[in-house]
């Protein structure tokens, strides 16, 4: 998660604000340039956006954490009841309860129905588990979309405000991109920083709980065969 939290914060960097217009103002116009990163920083939003999203990956996880405890239960009463169903005996039940692969159920005296049962059952597990995992990944990419969205309408009419008094008509981002600029003539996040700090509707964000650091998520159970993991 500390690996994804940096991905997402760069991401936020550079889509505050890249492309955004100021409108032509009365002066000889030019390119506004701003650091995306230093006004982030400045504002506590890089810390404000980690921890919502650490506090929605962790509500996220028990959901998953719950949907994993249901699929291990459905497998293992679908094992005890072919068991008994088999009349397996105690070394056929644990060889049963250690298959890792489908095919490793043909050693064991089972009608086809009830391997069939047991297979059906994983595939079942398989399914549901890796529609929790896309679920998952997809509600953190929105909320993490939300928040970029949310940030970017903060800072879009203060920067074309302070843009718009130096007479500037466009406002860039510092980046890769971006060859050359003159801090004296063009580079307003100061400015921007203080605009946003003074102003009461853009006070920097409550800082949301902090939530314990997520583990990754449940690895699948090794079973026959195990609900499926993302790469």
């Amino acid at each position: 998660m500390k690996h994804m939290y940096k991905l997402i914060c760069s991401g936020l960097l550079l889509a505050l604000l890249v492309g955004t217009g100021c409108g032509k103002s009365g002066g000889s116009g030019g390119v506004a340039v701003i650091d995306l990163d230093k006004v982030a920083t400045a504002m506590g939003w890089l810390d404000e956006m980690q921890k919502n999203l650490q506090g929605a990956d962790s509500e996220l996880r028990g959901q998953l954490d719950g949907l994993l405890k249901n699929a291990l239960k459905a497998i293992d009463d679908a094992k005890k009841d072919v068991a008994k169903e088999a009349k397996l005996t105690e070394e056929q039940t644990k060889a049963l309860n250690a298959v890792k692969d489908p095919r490793e159920l043909e050693s064991l005296p089972l009608e086809p129905k009830q391997r069939e049962k047991l297979v059906a059952t994983v595939n079942t597990a398989n399914q549901a588990w890796q529609q929790a995992l896309n679920q998952y990944q997809q509600l953190l990419q929105n909320r993490r979309a939300q928040l970029i969205m949310g940030y970017r309408e903060k800072v879009r009419p203060v920067a074309r405000r302070v843009a718009a008094n130096k007479g500037l008509s466009v406002v860039m981002t510092v980046s890769d991109n971006l060859l050359f600029a003159d801090p004296q003539q063009s580079d307003i996040t100061n400015e921007v920083i203080d605009e946003l700090q003074k102003s009461g509707e853009f006070k920097r964000p409550a800082a949301a709980p902090a939530a314990a650091p997520a583990a990754a998520p449940a690895a699948a159970p090794a079973t026959t065969p195990a609900p499926a993991t993302t790469k």
